[in-house]
């Protein structure tokens, strides 16, 4: 029983029903989660593709994050109704 509660304890958002505490804002949540966030972007939230991910040359998933952010900005631009030349 020992190893089950322990279980619980370390994923308390599964088994306690809360997040953990300061998650409510952006930077606690991204201080909890550090880069899991992005790989999960990255990996399209398919957990069977971030080990592809982690496994990708440096330069590769930076190119790869760069333009995906860039692209998620000129979105928001186009959404905003914005200048769609502009990032």
């Amino acid at each position: 029983m020992p190893f089950i509660e322990g279980i619980k304890d370390i994923y308390n958002e599964i088994y306690g029903g809360s997040s953990g505490g300061s998650e409510k804002s952006a930077t606690g949540y991204f201080s909890k989660w550090g880069w899991y966030p992005t790989l999960d972007m990255m990996a399209g939230g398919d957990i069977l593709k971030i080990n592809e991910v982690t496994e990708l040359p440096v330069h590769t998933f930076h190119i790869g994050l760069a333009h995906r952010l860039d692209k998620q900005k000129m979105e928001a631009n186009i959404r905003k109704g914005s200048n769609v030349t502009t990032l």
